[in-house]
């Protein structure tokens, strides 16, 4: 009987072994876990689960090695999902305050440099944003995932300013002393795109090579490969020679019918805005229609900072796929706004702000991110804009129809360069569009005289005309340079390359 008692008294004991608490993790190997986990759900894009993970860590694990990495992760959060700079700097700051020595500190002060970069409308705000890299440097030399980051970045705030020798030095210290680094390729792309825009194209072209040579599996080797192209185009003999090739088509139907204008994208989707479908549609490289956007009465078309599509119509501008927003300016009546209903062409600057042109009036408004108004731009001179663009380092092209000019700007409305009514070798009969390449040469359609492409400088570098081009009414470039034109008698897209 007792030993029974014992047997049973034993079965007990193991049953309930189980139920003993194992020791708990320290913190630190929690807070890393969540860490970990955050990570791998911010690389699913589940963004949402991610924040949670590192808000966690900042609130209940605030003693431990993690927080500095959390809230670097909770500043990219703001900055790249749901974006707030203001929120975004205040986590970055925390680390930079905080945990100074912290592995997360060089990330905090290169994100800090990098708001004011985007922010910076001044060479001043530009030099504040490098401070903020060099800083990063001095503090942190042997970082070698921040400070090769943090020179690329200097690099391109010299460019923005167009200091563009002084880009060229800073990006060629990421390719000499961090040949490795994952933002090398991306340096020696800049090096090759910098000496294009200061006129030395057989330079470029040998520096874009070397991103092919050195990276051929990184997303810059393709598009290295596109401005060597371009350029050879333009500057490989005596002269730019484009032909067209007879072996492009577009099949849109109608849709080639009434075009008021056509797009090339970055990723190479062409659109087509056409009053006759009343439509914008989209190409894919293969052929294959895509997506297709509803719109009264377009008018033209261009593209965001962000790569959002816009498209002008007569009373409205469609910015992207869902945000339609209409404008007023300040009428005769003291307090009382008038809407615009002739719209003409609308384009984001990179500063933000969003430019209307206005057939009715002749003039080209100014108005915030939030659409409210500003006012003239560039001055209340009348002009007839029907078209805009901005070039690769922020200019603002604007085509005055009636004076049959095409005028580059800053943000602040400033004249830098114009083409046009006439020079030598070209005049403008009846100028249709406008568009610009990575090196900023111009290129224009004009319905009775073919397309002109002008350099930088203003020199006519080459006159595209022929029997298949009738009435160039709509033109874009795509990645490689080639020149798609619309051509209004023939109801085509024509492919020059």
């Amino acid at each position: 009987m007792r030993g029974k008692l014992l047997r049973v008294a034993w079965a007990l004991l193991l049953v309930a072994l189980p139920c003993v608490a194992a020791p708990q993790a320290s913190p630190d190997s929690q807070a890393r876990a969540l860490l970990e986990d955050g990570r791998a759900y911010w690389n699913k894009k589940q963004y949402k689960l991610a924040l949670e993970n590192f808000n966690t860590i900042v609130t209940g694990f605030s003693q431990t090695d993690c927080v500095d990495n959390a809230l670097l992760e909770i500043g990219r959060y703001y900055l790249e999902v749901e974006p707030s700079s203001e929120k975004a700097r205040g986590s970055f700051e925390e680390v930079v305050k905080r945990y100074p020595q912290s592995d997360g500190a060089p990330g905090a002060y290169y994100y800090l440099g990098m708001i004011g970069f985007a922010a910076a409308k001044t060479p001043a705000e530009l030099d504040d944003a490098i401070a903020q890299f060099k800083r990063l440097q001095r503090l942190y030399p042997r970082s070698r995932e921040w400070v090769p980051r943090a020179l690329h970045a200097t690099g391109l705030a010299h460019r923005k300013a167009g200091r563009l020798q002084d880009a060229i030095e800073a990006e060629r210290r990421v390719a000499l002393e961090h040949p490795t680094s994952d933002v090398t390729a991306a340096a020696q792309f800049q090096i090759g795109l910098c000496y294009a825009l200061l006129g030395e194209p057989l330079q470029a072209m040998e520096e874009l090579q070397q991103v092919r040579n050195h990276f051929p599996e990184s997303d810059w080797a393709p598009l290295a490969l596109d401005r060597v192209t371009a350029l050879y185009r333009l500057h490989g003999g005596a002269k730019p020679v484009f032909t067209r090739d007879p072996s492009y088509a577009v099949a849109a139907g109608d849709g080639l019918k009434d075009v008021r204008a056509i797009l090339m994208t970055p990723a190479r989707t062409l659109w087509i805005a056409s009053e006759k479908v009343k439509s914008a549609l989209s190409f894919e490289t293969d052929g294959r229609k895509g997506t297709s956007l509803s719109v009264e009465d377009v008018r033209s078309l261009s593209l965001s900072p962000k790569g959002d599509l816009l498209i002008a119509a007569r009373a409205a501008v469609r910015i992207g796929p869902r945000d339609i927003k209409t404008f007023a300016i300040p009428s005769d009546k003291p307090g009382v706004m008038k809407n615009l209903d002739k719209i003409a062409a609308a384009v984001i600057t990179p500063g933000g702000s969003l430019l209307v042109s206005d057939d009715d009036k002749g003039r080209v408004y100014r108005y915030d991110a939030e659409s409210q108004y500003v006012g003239n731009f560039p001055d209340a001179k009348e002009r007839q804009v029907t078209r805009m663009t901005v070039d690769s380092e922020g200019g603002i092209v604007l085509l005055d129809r009636d004076a049959k000019v095409v005028g580059v700007f800053d943000e602040a409305g400033k004249l830098l360069r114009s083409v046009g009514p006439k020079g030598a070798g070209f005049e403008f009969k009846k100028p249709a569009d406008v568009a610009v390449d990575p090196f900023r040469n111009l290129y224009v359609a004009d319905e009775e005289g073919g397309v002109f492409v002008f350099s930088p400088t203003g020199q006519l570098l080459v006159t595209i005309t022929g029997e298949d081009m009738k009435r160039p009414k709509a033109l874009t470039l795509d990645t490689d340079g080639s020149i798609l034109v619309y051509d209004e008698r023939a109801e085509k897209v024509l492919r020059y390359k």
